[in-house]
């Protein structure tokens, strides 16, 4: 499978721990040898390994390793959209202690001058949306894959996955199609079409930087949200947070990635995640559309953080009450936040 994945361009891929202390080294191992054997230069600095308390590494060790990844130039070839792939090994937690001690934005201006993308989800979330804050181009902010949870399981690498990975970093290009089971609000019965920039990531973490200098607060966008593991009930308390926040009213759309939220329980009484869905579609204005492949999942696309983009979609036949969704990205003459 891995020579059908082989990468005509290859990149420079620099990994990082900036969050959780790695729980399976053989998963790393895993991933840098997928990269590699996709013809990637994969460089993995020994600190990736550090563990402190449930952290890899203490702050100061995290923080560092950030700055030599991002700051500094790479040695090593750069892929064809400027500088290395910095990939997270992956997420956990740990990001939220560094926002107060970094200097956002000295770290955006260094990328913009080294090109380096800085890809991952989960915990990455606040690192990428407090650089976006802080004016990093988009080009360098890649929601993407990391390498332990998408590259180095042990049933291989999911090529959908890696082919959204591969025309992202080499192409400057995302094109995601999906199947949403719910006719979004809006016009009805005929396609629709909306443009903004888009970003979002993990839904905690998004909320968890709602009212501090480290969230971006883009308006007029398509806004992306996944989590993992977390109980309907919850996942609605944090949605109507950025509700009432102001914050899904001011977007062109909201796409809901994949959640995996544990089973319904007895006291809920028939509600569940397309309960909670159709009540939050009765409160927003916007398109509100779902399924799409993001989050703690495989396959999984990719797309940059406040990249302009085009989400359009399209009844799916007269037989269903779906829809056909794109969501398209280019770096070429695309505009930032």
């Amino acid at each position: 499978m891995l020579e059908r994945l082989q990468t005509p361009q290859p990149c420079a891929v620099h990994v990082l721990s900036p969050c959780g202390a790695l729980q399976d080294e053989s998963a790393l191992d895993r991933g840098v040898q997928a990269l590699r054997d996709a013809g990637h230069c994969v460089h993995v600095p020994d600190g990736v390994r550090l563990r402190f308390q449930r952290f890899a590494g203490d702050d100061a060790q995290r923080m560092a390793a950030l700055w030599q990844a991002l700051a500094q130039p790479s040695p090593q070839a750069a892929c064809s959209l400027g500088g290395a792939v910095v990939m997270a090994s992956r997420g956990g937690y740990g990001a939220s202690r560094l926002l107060s001690q970094v200097d956002w934005l000295a770290m955006a201006q260094a990328m913009r001058q080294t090109g380096h993308v800085l890809c991952g989800h989960s915990d990455v979330t606040a690192i990428q949306l407090a650089l976006l804050a802080a004016g990093a181009p988009p080009h360098t902010l890649l929601h993407g894959p990391m390498v332990c949870f998408d590259f180095g399981q042990a049933k291989g690498v999911d090529a959908t996955s890696y082919g959204h990975f591969d025309a992202a970093t080499r192409l400057g290009q995302v094109m995601v199609d999906w199947h949403c089971p719910w006719w979004p609000k809006g016009p009805a019965n005929r396609p629709c079409q909306v443009h903004g920039p888009v970003w979002g990531g993990n839904l905690s973490l998004l909320c968890s930087l709602v009212g501090t200098p480290f969230f971006s607060g883009v308006q007029g966008g398509i806004l992306i949200l996944e989590d993992v593991n977390e109980p309907v009930y919850k996942l609605e308390r944090m949605l109507l947070q950025l509700l009432h926040a102001g914050v899904l009213l001011n977007q062109q759309a909201v796409v809901l990635g994949q959640f995996n939220p544990p089973g319904p329980v007895p006291h809920d009484h028939g509600y569940d995640f397309f309960a909670m869905v159709d009540y939050l579609r009765s409160l927003l204005t916007c398109p509100l559309l779902t399924n799409f492949p993001f989050g703690h999942c495989s396959p999984k696309a990719c797309w940059y953080q406040g990249l302009q983009g085009t989400l359009s979609y399209q009844p799916e036949g007269s037989s269903g009450c779906g829809v056909e969704a794109r969501l398209v990205q280019t770096l070429q003459g695309a505009e930032q936040v």
